[in-house]
């Protein structure tokens, strides 16, 4: 299970709903990987404005510093899923992006993590999508008051 636990900064400045972006991503990423994934990610806002990061901890424990500095859902929803992504590396695969080693720009730009976590963005639109449907259905399900009988 992924578990996406933002600040109460992230929250207030971005408007997810972290569990339901979690919920979802958990069913893509399962269903395609055909395996559980489980990842612990404290979502905090970055302090280097134009930049978004992500830090291994321990176990199943990440960090995401995500760059809140455009609002727009978009870019927020590709962030997340760039900095996922790299979660995932070192998770599923034991892959970690070694920064230190990298002498240039183009030497990290051009890295094996950094394309691959780039070619998680494209998924970006269609999670966009999906996530506004279910906050669609969420709000008619409550205005239809199907929570109850009658």
């Amino acid at each position: 299970m992924i578990l996406l636990n933002p600040s109460r900064t992230i929250q207030q400045q971005t408007n997810i709903d972290f569990d339901l972006l979690s919920q979802l991503l958990t069913t893509v990423l399962e269903k395609n990987h055909k395996r559980k994934i489980n990842i612990v990610a404290r979502v905090y806002k970055s302090k280097i404005t134009g930049a978004s990061f992500c830090c291994y901890e321990d176990g199943y424990n990440f960090l995401i510093e995500l760059d809140t500095s455009k609002r727009n859902p978009r870019y927020l929803f590709s962030s997340i899923l760039h900095e996922l992504r790299h979660c995932i590396q070192k998770n599923l695969f034991n892959y970690s992006l070694d920064t230190d080693n990298m002498k240039t720009w183009r030497a990290y730009w051009f890295s094996r993590e950094e394309i691959d976590a780039r070619k998680m963005e494209r998924l970006t639109t269609q999670v966009l999508k999906s996530y506004n449907s279910m906050v669609e259905i969420g709000n008619l399900f409550t205005k239809l008051n199907l929570n109850t009988v009658g």
